[in-house]
């Protein structure tokens, strides 16, 4: 089996037309103790600030997803097994509301003003939201993807990314997995990382792609 690490890069990465895709770093996910807690988001919170300032640096755009809960936009399957997932998503103090602390965007990666910043209801971060719109009008066709959580989020919004034919890298270092269905974290990573080289991004560390970036720029 062909590992992450032996595809060849199937494009380069340009500085022009590329944005880093924060998918879902928000305290429900981050803070121990949270029903939804993945311990390996909150190890990888250096690696994806490097990321974010080194896209800021290079005047490169930083884009970033939420999940949230509202009683008007929601997906039937999500909200029906929500309370086997120990999830309360009923109003008015719902898990993940716009406005609770499980929504917000960790301190530590929190947005600039005028960077994109999407709330959506699922998994998919393009499914019913302007990111697609917001990405577009700033000439972005490359996306760098990190965030949690890897088979879920992750996955959606990069199958998606694809299908709109973005140009896609995932940063092997900046994915993180929870344990569930029979597999660890680590393992969910694993696997996702070897299937998305294989169908759907090039996967680099994050050190490499800031290294790639550098070298475009000289």
């Amino acid at each position: 089996m062909t590992r992450w690490w032996e595809w060849e890069e199937a494009f380069p990465i340009e500085p022009d037309g590329t944005a880093l895709l924060v998918v879902d770093m928000q305290q429900g996910f981050i803070e121990p103790g949270s029903v939804l807690e993945v311990p390996m988001a909150r190890e990888q919170i250096p690696v994806i600030q490097a990321l974010i300032e080194g896209f800021r640096e290079r005047g490169m755009p930083v884009a970033y997803t939420r999940f949230v809960a509202r009683e008007d936009h929601f997906l039937p399957f999500y909200r029906s097994r929500a309370p086997q997932r120990g999830l309360d998503l009923a109003a008015p103090r719902s898990m993940f509301a716009p406005d609770s602390d499980d929504a917000k965007i960790d301190e530590r990666l929190a947005p600039r003003e005028g960077e994109i910043v999407v709330d959506k209801i699922a998994y998919d971060g393009f499914h019913q939201t302007e990111l697609d719109d917001r990405l577009r009008s700033r000439g972005i066709d490359t996306l760098v993807h990190c965030g949690t959580v890897v088979n879920w989020c992750v996955d959606s919004t990069l199958r998606a990314a694809f299908h709109r034919r973005y140009q896609n890298v995932v940063v092997a270092d900046g994915v993180s997995g929870y344990e569930h269905a029979g597999a660890s974290g680590e393992d969910w990573v694993a696997r996702e990382l070897d299937f998305f080289a294989e169908a759907l991004a090039t996967v680099l560390r994050a050190e490499d792609v800031l290294a790639e970036l550098g070298a475009s720029e000289t």
